[in-house]
């Protein structure tokens, strides 16, 4: 194409865009398929001859690390494939590499069906057909995480490291699916893990002169009442008054949660504590989180303690304030970073009413959206708990993957709480081709199913490979005739129960990279023309 004597853009035709896509789609499978499985391999990056090169297991983090493999023909599929990877491990935290291998399998099967004469649109229909059957499966095989060795086993899908997976095992199995995991780097090498049980808010001290244990930084207050304003606190009245409440309810310490602590209001809240005879002990809190977040952390703090947000207009002033406006808590703690509460009824039905509510906005999002955080922090503070997960190690590249690599094995293991697992190492793919369709459906969309059939053998043939087993194909079959809940275990090289043995999947991410991968292929098959412009622009993301 020319435009005023210039060369513009060039069209590929049908038969040269499929040749196309194919070659980036195997090239960027060929790229992930070592690094799957227990023994799968690292990606090293060689970025420039003035930094150490990078050593990736991340999929994710392999693809973004691409921006161009030098040519447009290979490119337009390597960067759908870069998409896919992408996409699937921003929704489930895992299964990249998996994504890849499968899109490449049913785009190949399907391109060799359709080269004979099969019609895509049927082709297509078949496959949407065979993997809904699959998931379906999937999802019935699904067994509920039984233990934190579980979880662990899953954990070490991601992190190879057996002492790191146990630790995340632990820490997702008393947190809970909601858990709120913090993960802190160190410089040397080190792991371990601290938890912080109730309500957790990031927060700072009013004053300095509040900490009851100057040495640590902080202030410890047991069987306390709680008082929250959305307003700030600037008179001396509204501290009397918040006190007089609290000692009306027979509490011997105040918590004061409220925007902010200024003039005599601050003076007063001083004073009182720094007293050497005082009736009630005192401490003020700031809560970090500004705006809506902010707002509704009082709001949660206000249905985990029973107290009532005061300020908003619709609420009672501080001024006014009223014992039954006041909540209680059996212990508060707040230092210079985090404000830590632990309400008397931790578990109430509106606590669960609210945290059902949570998990219907969350479960929707990607793992990637910006809202995901927020409502995990709001999750983790009515569920009664977080952590902090510290690791380090001897190089920066070394603390970088290993806490990357925590960071996403948390992520999958909330998801293996709520949908379960199956026999991993691509186990539950093989069994799964028992639940294709075999019958309401033409010629043509058979030979869908057949694509499907052949593509969920490739993750564990694949796997069977890395681990130098020398029949890949033997393997499948012999996973195939044992079925569930048999797999293989790449580290023996032997069938094993997978869930005696942990060699275990999540169901939601073997869903979710199924229907990307298929999602990916048919598209790239029902393509049939590409306009590769003289000057593409080049996006960092994915």
């Amino acid at each position: 194409m020319k435009r005023n004597g210039r060369r513009r853009a060039t069209i590929a035709g049908p038969d040269q865009t499929h040749k196309h896509f194919k070659a980036g789609i195997d090239a960027i499978a060929r790229l992930l398929a070592p690094t799957l499985g227990p023994v799968g391999g690292l990606v090293i990056n060689d970025r420039d001859r003035s930094r150490m090169p990078e050593m990736l297991d991340d999929s994710a983090t392999v693809v973004r690390r691409i921006l161009s493999l030098g040519d447009p023909r290979i490119d337009i599929g390597a960067m759908l494939m870069r998409n896919l990877v992408w996409k699937v491990t921003g929704r489930v935290g895992d299964g990249g590499a998996t994504t890849a291998l499968l899109t490449q399998s049913i785009f190949s099967e399907a391109l060799r069906m359709t080269s004979a004469g099969a019609s895509p649109v049927w082709i297509s229909s078949g496959v949407r057909a065979a993997i809904q059957a699959v998931n379906d499966y999937i999802r019935s095989e699904a067994r509920p995480v039984a233990n934190e060795d579980e979880l662990a086993a899953v954990a070490y899908t991601i992190v190879k490291e057996r002492p790191l997976a146990a630790i995340l095992g632990e820490m997702s199995y008393l947190l809970g699916e909601d858990a709120r995991v913090n993960v802190d780097k160190f410089v040397a090498p080190y792991l371990e893990r601290v938890y912080f049980p109730g309500a957790n808010y990031e927060a700072q001290i009013a004053s300095y002169l509040l900490y009851t244990d100057a040495t640590h930084k902080r202030a410890i207050h047991t069987d306390c009442a709680v008082a929250i304003s959305e307003a700030p606190l600037t008179k001396a009245n509204e501290i009397v008054a918040l006190m007089q409440a609290a000692i009306s309810k027979g509490k011997k310490s105040l918590a004061i949660v409220a925007h902010s602590f200024k003039d005599t209001a601050l003076h007063t809240l001083v004073a009182n504590q720094q007293a050497e005879k005082k009736t009630l002990s005192l401490v003020g809190v700031t809560l970090k989180a500004v705006g809506d977040e902010r707002r509704t952390a009082l709001d949660d703090l206000a249905l985990l303690t029973g107290a009532t947000v005061l300020g908003r207009g619709f609420t009672p002033s501080v001024e006014s304030v009223q014992p039954e406006h006041v909540g209680a808590a059996l212990r508060a703690e707040v230092d210079a970073k985090m404000f830590q509460i632990l309400p008397e009824q931790l578990q109430t039905v509106a606590v669960q009413e609210r945290m059902a509510e949570l998990r219907a906005q969350l479960e929707p999002l990607p793992q990637d959206d910006d809202d995901r955080p927020k409502l995990i922090k709001r999750l983790a503070a009515l569920s009664g708990g977080m952590a902090t997960l510290k690791v380090g190690a001897s190089t920066k590249t070394e603390r970088a993957v290993r806490a990357d690599n925590a960071e996403r094995a948390v992520k999958v293991l909330s998801a293996a709480q709520k949908s379960g697992v199956v026999p991993g190492g691509g186990a539950a793919l093989v069994h799964a081709v028992q639940a294709l369709p075999t019958f309401h459906l033409n010629d043509e969309e058979m030979m869908g199913v057949e694509v499907v059939r052949r593509a969920l053998n490739a993750p564990l043939r694949q796997i069977a490979q890395n681990g130098n087993n020398e029949a890949p194909s033997a393997v499948v079959e012999r996973v195939r005739l044992a079925g569930s809940p048999m797999a293989y275990d790449a580290l023996t090289d032997q069938m094993v129960d997978a869930y005696s043995a942990g060699v275990l999947d999540v169901a939601d991410v073997l869903i979710a990279v199924l229907e990307t991968a298929a999602s990916g292929a048919l598209m790239a098959l029902s393509t049939d023309t590409i306009v590769y412009h003289r000057k593409p622009k080049e996006s960092l993301e994915p």
